[in-house]
């Protein structure tokens, strides 16, 4: 091997080497960014996760906060119930007051009056807007109204008097705080109650809707998860293969390299050596040629000698070996 293709040999060899090495430094920071990408990964899974949970705890303190306030309401539903059993016994035993039903009488007679003025006055200030009359007609009209007006605030006052009159004969006496507190019972279980019940079941309902929905959510983002965790390390397999490979193909590559260096020096060694192998072909072949001539030589001789008949080759034979041995 000249010193000139050594040369080039350890320049290539250093060369690949330098590769190498360089390839090696590469498939180790990809392998670091994608140890670093899957733990990123697993950070951000896990504080997703954190809050889908910390949201679940919250829908699940709701729905316990709801659950409360209905079963409460239904507590004091059935306390209502037995109270108003206990409250219409009560008012069982109780005389109602007569002077009740001569102040309502009063009341309701007050108020229909009252409806009657309001009635008259509409009536006159109709007639002095569509009839025509003359400035008489027209002031004794609104004399009347005022009258009826005065009237009118004449029997809302002396109404208001015996509503007042009622309302402290109602507050003291026993038979009237009976009545009003049945009446209260009775709006509590008929409208209060029924429509708290129906507003926190309707939240309850609404809050475990919206926990399935979040307990979905968590799943699927689970199978994501399991999914892109799965492709992850599949990539990371392929590379693995590919550094494989790219390795072996590095290898292959060195070989190749080697063999393409040492090929001038093989080619000459197989032509001398195959210039070698066809002289030793030609002298075989020589001798086989003269061992041939020299027994076609000697039947022909034999031939001769007994008087047989020769071809033109015997007789070529004869005459060549006579004109050697001269």
């Amino acid at each position: 091997m000249t010193d000139h293709n050594f040369d080039n040999f350890s320049l290539n060899f250093n060369k690949w080497q330098k590769n190498l090495i360089n390839f090696a430094l590469k498939r180790n920071l990809v392998n670091k960014e994608l140890e670093k990408y899957i733990k990123s990964f697993q950070t951000i899974d896990s504080e997703i996760y954190k809050a889908l949970f910390t949201a679940k705890e919250y829908y699940n303190k709701k729905h316990r906060y709801y659950n409360q306030k209905i079963k409460r309401l239904k507590q004091k539903e059935i306390e209502f119930k037995q109270l108003l059993g206990y409250v219409n016994r009560e008012k069982r035993s109780l005389v109602e007051p007569k002077a009740k039903d001569e102040i309502s009488a009063s009341i309701r007679y007050i108020k229909q009056s009252v409806k009657e003025i309001d009635d008259n006055i509409n009536n006159l200030s109709n007639q002095i807007e569509e009839e025509s009359l003359d400035l008489d007609e027209e002031n004794n009209i609104i004399e009347d109204i005022k009258n009826l007006d005065r009237d009118k605030k004449i029997n809302l006052t002396h109404l208001r008097k015996l509503e007042q009159d009622l309302l402290r004969e109602m507050h003291h006496n026993t038979y009237f705080k009976t009545v009003r507190t049945i009446e209260i019972l009775e709006i509590n279980l008929k409208e209060i109650i029924p429509r708290n019940l129906n507003k926190w079941s309707k939240k309850k309902v609404k809050i475990h809707r919206k926990m399935l929905d979040l307990c979905r959510k968590a799943k699927v983002f689970e199978n994501i998860k399991k999914q892109i965790e799965k492709e992850l390390l599949g990539a990371k397999q392929a590379t693995d293969r590919y550094l494989l490979l790219y390795s072996e193909l590095k290898n292959q590559n060195k070989k190749k390299l080697i063999e393409e260096q040492l090929r001038p020096f093989k080619n000459r060694a197989k032509a001398k050596e195959k210039r070698k192998i066809k002289t030793k072909y030609i002298i075989k072949k020589k001798r086989l040629k003269k061992k041939f001539r020299n027994e076609k030589l000697e039947i022909a001789l034999e031939k001769q000698k007994s008087g047989k008949r020769l071809d033109f080759y015997e007789l070529k034979l004869i005459l060549d070996h006579s004109k050697n041995k001269e």
